[in-house]
């Protein structure tokens, strides 16, 4: 873990000029409301609105007309903006029920002028093409909101013709769905003014900070992005900085519609699964950290016919303040309690982890993953009453507020074996010169009726040491051999620390805008991400129904261990049709 944003005077400039205490000529007034006397001018042309949901094969979604409101989270209503051209652009008039809309604010001054002198190039370089990207200022001065746009719309036009050269109709499509607009930012008809205003006024109340033990009383950042998700609901990105102590960028920014599209998908497919058997471990407002609930499983002959485990995770921070949000990059994670004791806290002193993700830094919004446990079906076969070990960070940390919901999903999907039973190998521990004497080797004996076996691996590499960041930044390996015969290397797929290497998996659900170093690729992690268990398949080297034997060795490169903490829950695992 590395230090986060929280100087005041990075965080919270734009709000102090909002407040009147501050820098160049920001407006001290905020905006009394909308002027009911305006007039829809008409919409732009451009391609019928569903025509990117026909490219990208999305299905469409009607638009939401109730239940609407101002506040994150709520969904969002209907807006006109006017662009740059004096054309307006109204939500209803182009919805096509496949998209995502982001919102960039400048507040005058020198950060805000700072934001909005950075490229574009990233927002259509690697934004999804189902994004559309609305730019806008909250000066008071027309004429230096216009200057503003077009200023900016000659730096997009710029990186238009450098990026994609010799695409026109590359340019054509980018131009459509980027939004240079002149309304005031908080003058915006409809509900992103509304939605402005009421950010704003939160992040201008006195008595909304935060009291942290170790910052002081930290304030409520400037609400430069936010978003509109699939869902039609608001989203507060927060931070466009690509890593502590560096500017922000708007083209950060591209990476929100890949989270948006994740989390829409992610939601389509489970709610579609009606099959599914679902036992709930938790769900509850809490500020609570660890959790043993008991829960009765289908019993025996169900659960023979079950061949997919998904653990069904979701959390949200629907604090005001991202700052009273969960603050740092810890291990979360599901367990089996094995012990037989009718006391949780005894019967949880042995426990097998069968899931893990990676908390993200202070981010406000709503994170969702699904994550495969199938082999760990294994070890519940006999069903019946089990209880579980939920850890959602560890249970000194300072206590925030969040909404937790966690259950077990079984499905029969068919043509696939069923995990039929295994046993943990090996733990890590202390990546020091120790590490490898504490890994004996493991004896092991699948049933003569197995058909498969596989080495299953949940991993990360934490802590850092001087010079080397290890065992969270360094290339740090794992060699496992079954039978004398060596498995192929486990090692970090690209490069570790690499700028953006968390940033691009917001499209399996890495939730952009966190406050801290959530951008960068870490040994085999990523901050607001599941920790994926690696099956890899070592039927042909093990003979069932005798022992056989595995062995393990983590290494720094190709040297010995360097530091750190390596978190291993290494299992074999057999399978019968």
């Amino acid at each position: 873990m590395l230090a986060r944003t929280t100087s005041r005077a990075l965080l919270f400039s734009t709000l102090l000029a909002l407040a009147g205490c501050g820098d160049d000529d920001a407006s001290t007034q905020l905006d009394a409301g909308i002027d009911a006397s305006a007039q829809d001018g008409g919409s732009d042309g451009g391609p019928p609105a569903s025509a990117v949901c026909d490219e990208l094969d999305l299905a469409s979604t009607p638009m939401r007309t109730s239940g609407l409101g101002d506040a994150p989270g709520e969904v969002a209503g209907d807006f006109t903006v006017t662009q740059l051209d004096g054309s307006t652009w109204t939500l209803s008039e182009r919805w096509s029920g496949c998209e995502s809309y982001v919102f960039l604010v400048h507040f005058p001054g020198a950060s805000g002028d700072a934001l909005f002198a950075t490229s574009l190039a990233r927002l259509f370089g690697e934004g999804p093409r189902n994004t559309r990207y609305f730019f806008l200022s909250y000066d008071e001065s027309a004429d230096a909101r216009r200057a503003r746009m077009e200023a900016l719309r000659a730096s997009f036009e710029d990186d238009l013709a450098f990026w994609l050269e010799g695409q026109p109709e590359e340019h054509a499509f980018w131009r459509e769905r980027m939004h240079f607009v002149t309304d005031r930012a908080t003058e915006v008809q409809g509900s992103v003014g509304a939605h402005l205003r009421s950010l704003i006024e939160f992040a201008s109340t006195p008595g909304n900070e935060v009291d942290h033990p170790d910052h002081g009383r930290i304030g409520v950042p400037a609400p430069v992005a936010f978003g509109i998700d699939r869902a039609q609901t608001w989203d507060e990105a927060d931070n466009l900085a690509p890593a502590v102590g560096r500017p922000p960028e708007l083209g950060m920014a591209a990476y929100l519609g890949h989270f948006y599209e994740y989390r829409a998908a992610l939601d389509a497919r489970l709610a579609s699964e009606a099959d599914a058997t679902i036992v709930t471990l938790l769900d509850e407002r809490t500020t609570g950290r660890v959790f043993r609930p008991e829960v009765t499983l289908p019993d025996a002959a169900t659960m023979a016919t079950f061949d997919q485990l998904e653990i069904d995770i979701e959390i949200t921070c629907d604090e005001g303040n991202p700052f009273a949000c969960s603050e740092w990059d810890r291990i979360a994670d599901i367990q089996i309690c094995t012990g037989t004791s009718s006391d949780p806290v005894a019967a949880c002193d042995q426990r097998l982890e069968i899931a893990r993700w990676i908390t993200p830094y202070w981010r406000r919004g709503r994170q969702r993953y699904a994550i495969d446990a199938t082999p760990f079906l294994a070890l519940m076969r006999e069903g019946g009453a089990r209880r579980f070990f939920v850890e959602l960070g560890p249970e000194w940390e300072r206590a925030t507020e969040w909404v937790a919901k966690v259950s077990l999903r079984f499905r029969t999907v068919g043509g696939t074996p069923r995990a039929t039973g295994g046993a943990r190998a090996f733990v890590g521990g202390a990546f020091d010169a120790t590490y490898n004497t504490m890994h004996p080797p493991f004896s092991f004996t699948p049933p003569a009726g197995a058909t498969r076996v596989e080495l299953v691996t949940i991993l990360s590499g934490h802590g850092q040491t001087d010079g080397d960041n290890c065992a969270e930044w360094c290339d740090h390996r794992h060699v496992f051999t079954v039978n004398g015969t060596a498995l192929p290397e486990i090692r970090h797929e690209g490069r570790i620390g690499e700028d953006v290497g968390c940033a691009v998996r917001a499209r399996d659900g890495a939730i952009p805008g966190q406050w801290g170093n959530w951008a960068q690729s870490r040994a085999y992690w990523c901050p607001g991400l599941p920790v994926d268990a690696v099956r890899t398949d070592i039927t042909s080297r093990v003979t069932v129904g005798e022992e056989n034997t595995i062995t393990y060795a983590g290494r720094f490169r190709t040297d010995a261990p360097r530091g750190g903490d390596i978190a291993l829950s290494a299992y074999v695992v057999w399978y019968a049709e």
